[in-house]
């Protein structure tokens, strides 16, 4: 099994490069509730997302990162030595910059959230 080390993110067609951080958000399929006998499982809808940092080159703006997601965004994730991930109707949700020091680069925490993933 071949380990991953690395992703390309393709939005809409378009390569992003400054990706330095990508993590998909769990999936929750059930959740246990409580009844007037005990616990019981239920099924839930599924919600989709994923979490990255971005840091964007000198000069550019992350508001043309950010138009991209609009809710009909595509965003196709390929994993070195592994597996390819497709994420449609994504929207961003929050974009949380970092604290600036003078040493580190000025970077963002992206939160989004898909309508569907597709895994292949």
């Amino acid at each position: 099994m071949a380990k991953i080390s690395h992703c390309t993110v393709l939005v809409n067609g378009k390569k992003y490069t400054g990706i330095s951080k990508f993590k998909e958000k769990e999936i929750e399929r059930k959740v246990e509730v409580d009844t007037m006998d005990g616990t019981s499982v239920v099924d839930v809808p599924k919600k989709f997302g994923f979490e990255m940092t971005y840091i964007p080159d000198k000069g550019a703006d992350l508001d043309v990162f950010s138009a991209e997601f609009d809710g009909n965004a595509t965003v196709i994730v390929q994993y070195t030595g592994g597996n390819k991930v497709t994420f449609t109707g994504s929207s961003l949700l929050k974009a949380t910059p970092n604290e600036l020091d003078g040493k580190t680069a000025k970077e963002y925490a992206l939160d989004f959230h898909a309508e569907d993933r597709k895994e292949s």
